[in-house]
C-alpha cells in the first residue's frame, strides 16, 4: 500500500534521523553509563542503537519483523527507544492498528527485563515514566492508523475514479454501438423499401415489353422516370447514412433528422401502389393516425414498410392488406397480410423479420404473428399507446 507521495529515500532518511536522535539523547547529554556499570556498556548501547537504526530500512518490506527485532534489542540497550517508536509507526501504517497496539503493549510489559542486563536501580523508574511511554505509544499508533486510513481512502478514491472512467468509456462505446445499430436498421428499412419499388417498376416494364403488345412511349417514360427517381433517392439515403457512420460526432444528427410517423403511412402506401402493387389500407384507429404518438407511430410505420417490402420481394403481384386498429390506453395493433404464391418456399426468415421483432421489443410491445398463417403470410404486432400522450403536431398547434 502506498502511504505517501514522498520519495521512499526521503522517508528512510527521516526515519534514520529520528532513530539517531534517540541514540544521541540516550548517550550524549546523560552520563555514558549508569552508576556502577562498566564503560563497555556505552559501546554496547551505541552499537545496539545503530543496529536498530539500520533495521528501519527494512520496515516497508517486513514491518512486524523489524518491530519485533528492535523490541528485542531494546531489552538490552537504552538507545533503541525512538527506533522502536518508528517501527511501531510503520506497523500501524501497513498493518491493522490492533497489531501495532499488541506489539507496543508487549514491549512495555517486558521492558523491566532490561534490569537483568543493566545495573539499573528499580527506583530509577517510576509510574510517571511508564505513563509517558504509554502516551507516546498511543500517539504513535494513532498517527500511523490515521496515515493508513488516509492512504486507503486515497486508494479507494483513485480506484473509484478509474472504475468510473472505465464505465463511462463502456457506456460511450455502447451508445455508439447502439446508434450505429439503429442507423444500420434505418438503412435496411429505407434502402430495402426503395430498391424493392425500383425492382418492381423495372420488372413491370420488362413484363410489358416481353408481352409483345404495343407499349405507350409515355408509359415507358413514366416508368423510367419512377425508376430513376427511386434510384436517385436510394443513393442519397445511402450517402447520408454512410456519412453519419464515418463520423462519430455526427451520430447525434441522425436522431435529429426528420423521422416518418404514422401520418406518413398514406404516402408510403401510395408509393407501393404506384409500383403496381395492390395495397388495401384499413385505418380503424380511434382518432385516426394523427392521434397516435410519434414514437408509437414511427414503430408502426417502419414495421409496415418492412412488411410491404417483404411482400413485394417474396409475393410480387399479390394483394396486401394493411389493418390498423386500437385506441389510447389499449394499444395500437397492426396487421399486414398477403397471400403466398403457390410455389413459394417459406424459410426461417431473414433480417427483416428479426428487425421487426427488435422494434416491437424496444417499443415495449409484443409480436402476435410473424410468418405463414394458412395460405397467407401474416405480420401482426401490438404496440403500447399510452393514454394522455398526444401527437407532436397537436402539441405544436
Amino acid at each position: 500500500m502506498r502511504t505517501s507521495t514522498l520519495h521512499p529515500r526521503l522517508l528512510d532518511g527521516g526515519a534514520v534521523a529520528i532513530a539517531l536522535l534517540g541514540v544521541w539523547l540516550s548517550l550524549g547529554p546523560a552520563p555514558p553509563v549508569f552508576p556502577g556499570e562498566a564503560p563497555a556498556w556505552w559501546w554496547i548501547d551505541l552499537a545496539g542503537g545503530l543496529v536498530a537504526t539500520g533495521l528501519l530500512l527494512a520496515r516497508r518490506r517486513a514491518p512486524v519483523a523489524v518491530a519485533v527485532l528492535i523490541g528485542l534489542i531494546g531489552l538490552a540497550v537504552t538507545t533503541a527507544w525512538l527506533a522502536g517508536a518508528v517501527a511501531t509507526f510503520a506497523v500501524a501504517v501497513r498493518r491493522p492498528w490492533a497489531l501495532a497496539a499488541v506489539l507496543s503493549a508487549v514491549s512495555l510489559a517486558v521492558s523491566p527485563m532490561q534490569w537483568t542486563f543493566r545495573d539499573v536501580r528499580p527506583d530509577s523508574t517510576s509510574w510517571g515514566t511508564l505513563g509517558w511511554a504509554v502516551l507516546i505509544s498511543a500517539a504513535v499508533i494513532a498517527s500511523g492508523a490515521a496515515v493508513r486510513a488516509r492512504a486507503q481512502l486515497l486508494e479507494s478514491l483513485v480506484e473509484r475514479a478509474r472504475r468510473a472512467e472505465r464505465e463511462a468509456t463502456l457506456r460511450a462505446e455502447a451508445a455508439r454501438t447502439g446508434e450505429r445499430t439503429r442507423i444500420a436498421r434505418e438503412m435496411h428499412d429505407v434502402l430495402g423499401h426503395r430498391l424493392s419499388l425500383v425492382s418492381m417498376h423495372a420488372a413491370a416494364l420488362a413484363h410489358r415489353r416481353r408481352g409483345g403488345r404495343a407499349v405507350d412511349p409515355g408509359e415507358i417514360d413514366d416508368a423510367l422516370e419512377v425508376i430513376r427517381a427511386g434510384a436517385h433517392d436510394a443513393l442519397n439515403d445511402l450517402r447520408t447514412i454512410l456519412g453519419i457512420l464515418r463520423t462519430d460526432a455526427d451520430a447525434d444528427d441522425a436522431g435529429r433528422a426528420p423521422q416518418p410517423t404514422l401520418a406518413d403511412l398514406d404516402r408510403l402506401v401510395d408509393g407501393v401502389r404506384a409500383a403496381g402493387a395492390e395495397v388495401v389500407l384499413h385505418d380503424e384507429l380511434v382518432g385516426g393516425a394523427a392521434a397516435v404518438p410519434d414514437e408509437c407511430g414511427r414503430t408502426l410505420y417502419r414495421i409496415t414498410q418492412e412488411a410491404l417490402t417483404n411482400a413485394a420481394r417474396h409475393a410480387p403481384g399479390r394483394p396486401v392488406e394493411v389493418c390498423l386498429r386500437g385506441r389510447a390506453g389499449d394499444g395500437a395493433e397492426l396487421v399486414v397480410a398477403n397471400p403466398l404464391p403457390p410455389s413459394v418456399s417459406v424459410g426461417p426468415g431473414g433480417t427483416g423479420l428479426v428487425g421487426i421483432a427488435e422494434r416491437v421489443e424496444l417499443a415495449g410491445g409484443e409480436v402476435l404473428a410473424c410468418g405463414p398463417d394458412g395460405g397467407a403470410f401474416r405480420v401482426a404486432v401490438r404496440v403500447p399507446w399510452p393514454a394522455g400522450v398526444r401527437h407532436a403536431a397537436e402539441v405544436a398547434s
